[in-house]
This record gives C-alpha cells, structure tokens and sequence, in this order.
C-alpha cells in the first residue's frame, strides 16, 4: 500500500527535495535540528505504513510548505482550488492568506498574549525562533481515517530565549527565557481528497495556552511610556 501513496505520505521530508520551487528567502529551509529533537524527544513510535505514520508525515510536510514555499501552485499537499483552515470554529483562511500572514498567525490569531494582525509572518517566525530552541511536533492518535481524518497531536520546544511580542495598542509583552519544555496540545479535523491531499483543516486546541507557560517566570508590557507590570487572568 505505501509504494501508491504519494511521497509526502512516506517521508516526512519529502517537499524538501522539491529544488525547482520557489522557496522564501531563496533557499530551502533546513530541519536538521528539528529532526534531530523531534527523534529524541517524542512520545510516541508510530509503525512504518501505520495510519499515525501517515498522517504525521502529511502534516510535516504540509508544514514545511505552509511556512516556507512561496507560491500556492507549487505547494503539493494541499488541493488549492478548495483548501482551507480554522481554529476553533473562527474565520476561515485560505492557502494565499496563511502563506501571507504564515503558520504561527492563523494558529494563534489574536488573543490578550499575542496580536496576529500586528505581525506579519517574519515577525512571527522570527519571535519562536528566538524563543524555543526547537519546535516539535507528533501525531498522538488517529480517531479516522481518510477522507475526513481526525487527530490528536502535541507540539512541544523548550524555551531558550526571551519572548518579545505585539499585544495591541503599540505595546509589547516581554519575558525572560523559562529554560523549561513549552507544550500544548490539540486535535485537528482533515478532510483530504482521493489524492491525500488536503481540502480543509479544522484545528481545536487553546492558542493562549502556550503564552501562558512561556510568561510563567514572570513578564513585562513594554509600552512607549515606559513599563508596566501586567497579569493576565
């Protein structure tokens, strides 16, 4: 059965062979350390051919070419003609939306931590960057399997640097790396097409959760006029 499946559903890595694309910043990206972190420090070991194998490897893939291709026509994991993405019941967004606004914006949106409509996607990638040494991501449990296939999944990273980010109101929020494991988890409804790719992805977990653990230490509202003490409830 795995030698008819497309081969984003094979190898995790996949897209990354896709040379004759058009990569942002000119170059494709390199998961190396990603990799790397993911293999040592995941929770589950999913059998070769296995539902969850497949699955994780369509989600890696597509995350690859979420947050790093640059043209819709070339992003090979989605049917672009009908895909779209929700979290929470919220708006939809479509492939040209996401690859403008990137992953870490319509995951998160706006909330009392995080301002997505004030960041555009490098601001965004480049704060995780900063702050998470990695950012690894498992597939728990398959609940369904194609055409609509439901998941469980954990993403997780440990916070080695400092967080500086938009909130509103030409304010900041600042906190100081925690040096702890940051992880949250969610369950992701697909629906895929006879092809496996992806038609529509609806996302169901708490956005702020993450924000949360990573201000646990203690943070800062950086404002123009100086600072002051913030404390969400």
């Amino acid at each position: 059965m795995v030698n008819t499946l497309p081969d984003f559903m094979t190898n995790p890595n996949a897209v990354l062979e896709d040379k004759d694309h058009q990569w942002r910043f000119n170059r494709i990206p390199d998961y190396k350390k990603v990799n790397e972190a993911y293999e040592a420090e995941k929770t589950t070991h999913h059998k070769e051919g296995s539902l969850e194998w497949l699955v994780s490897n369509l989600v890696k893939n597509w995350e690859k070419e979420m947050s790093y291709k640059v043209r819709v026509d070339e992003i090979r994991t989605i049917d672009a003609s009908k895909y779209r993405f929700s979290v929470n019941g919220k708006e939809w967004h479509s492939a040209e939306e996401m690859l403008k606004i990137g992953t870490y914006n319509a995951l998160i949106g706006d909330t009392e931590l995080y301002k997505a409509s004030e960041m555009d996607f490098s601001e965004s990638h480049k704060l995780f960057k900063r702050a998470l040494r990695t950012f690894s991501w498992e597939v728990l449990e398959v609940y369904s399997g194609p055409p609509v296939v439901a998941f469980k999944w954990a993403h997780w990273g440990t916070m080695s640097g400092n967080l500086s980010v938009k909130v509103g109101d030409d304010k900041k929020l600042e906190a100081p790396a925690t040096n702890e494991t940051v992880k949250v988890c969610g369950v992701t409804v697909a629906h895929v097409n006879d092809k496996f790719q992806i038609e529509q992805l609806e996302t169901f977990y708490d956005p702020a959760d993450m924000m949360r653990q990573m201000i646990k230490n203690g943070h800062e509202i950086v404002s123009t006029g100086g600072k002051c003490p913030f404390n969400p409830q």
